[in-house]
């Protein structure tokens, strides 16, 4: 036979009480894995134009002058900045970026393209002591290969 169980008035309700504790603590982590989501997506968004950036710079900033006369590859340097900016206004990041891209010419006829930019959070602007934005970084090289 079963019983039932026979427990004081201070017993009911305490589920009742965790629920909107357990909410919120399910709540704050959803916000912080969006938030770091976000962040993740905002770097790989400025590798991604560094890196576009920098393959643009090695083929649209050929020197054609120089290629022609049998010079052999070399790079433009006024070239490489237009297509550099070219690429980044092309993907919407140039006003976005809080420094102005880095770009550099190497002797081997490489280019190296450096960003700066930053990523705003989604829901840790509520919170305070939380810093408006994230900084991010990239850099990418590329290379031309000549046959």
């Amino acid at each position: 036979m079963l019983r039932r169980r026979t427990g004081g008035p201070d017993d009911r309700g305490s589920v009742l009480m965790l629920m909107p504790a357990a909410f919120m603590v399910l709540l704050v982590l959803g916000a912080i894995a969006v938030d770091l989501t976000a962040i993740r997506v905002g770097q790989r968004s400025v590798l991604s134009s560094a890196t576009d950036a920098a393959n643009d710079a090695v083929t649209v900033g050929l020197d054609e002058t120089a290629y022609r006369s049998g010079l052999g590859y070399r790079l433009d340097p006024q070239r490489v900045r237009e297509a550099v900016y070219a690429a980044l206004y092309a993907k919407g990041l140039l006003n976005r970026l809080t420094a102005a891209p880095t770009i550099i010419i190497h002797p081997d006829q490489s280019v190296t393209v450096r960003l700066e930019s930053r990523v705003e959070h989604i829901f840790a602007r509520a919170l305070p002591g939380i810093s408006d934005a994230v900084p991010v970084r990239a850099e990418a090289t590329a290379r031309v290969a000549i046959r």
